[in-house]
């Protein structure tokens, strides 16, 4: 079991810090904007790779901050449809995992992987930022 002590002048100071970490509502999406952003412009690096007009890849954006019975959340896709009809999203899911007719050509997976430190490091900073204030 881990122990810590406080000095008893500055237990406040201690708990209204843990008070604030606890508020995820009040800094959490300001968070998962801000991460979203590094995630987002790799994904859009990796995909205009293999996007032969580019309209799929600038059609990626995040959502606005939500949040459900587990926690706040961003999402990151393409949207719309091109010329003829096909759905961006379509796009790069085929590109990621292939079709009958097509190797897969990863973009998701390691443009996460890529992201995930300094995605990590944004969202440590805003906390502090926000919480240590």
């Amino acid at each position: 079991m881990a122990k810590f002590s406080v000095d008893p002048k500055d237990f406040d100071i201690v708990l209204k810090e843990l008070d604030r970490s606890a508020d995820v509502d009040s800094w959490g999406p300001k968070a998962l904007e801000e991460a979203s952003a590094i995630l987002e412009q790799n994904i859009k690096r990796r995909a205009s790779r293999h996007d032969r007009t580019g309209a799929m890849s600038r059609s990626i954006k995040p959502t606005k901050p939500k949040k459900n019975r587990w926690g706040h959340f961003i999402v990151i896709r393409p949207t719309g449809k091109d010329k003829k009809g096909v759905r961006n999203m379509e796009k790069l899911v085929y590109m990621e995992y292939g079709t009958s007719k097509q190797n897969p050509t990863p973009v998701i997976t390691p443009a996460l992987n890529d992201a995930e430190s300094a995605v990590n490091a944004k969202l440590q900073e805003v906390f502090e930022r926000e919480v240590m204030k």
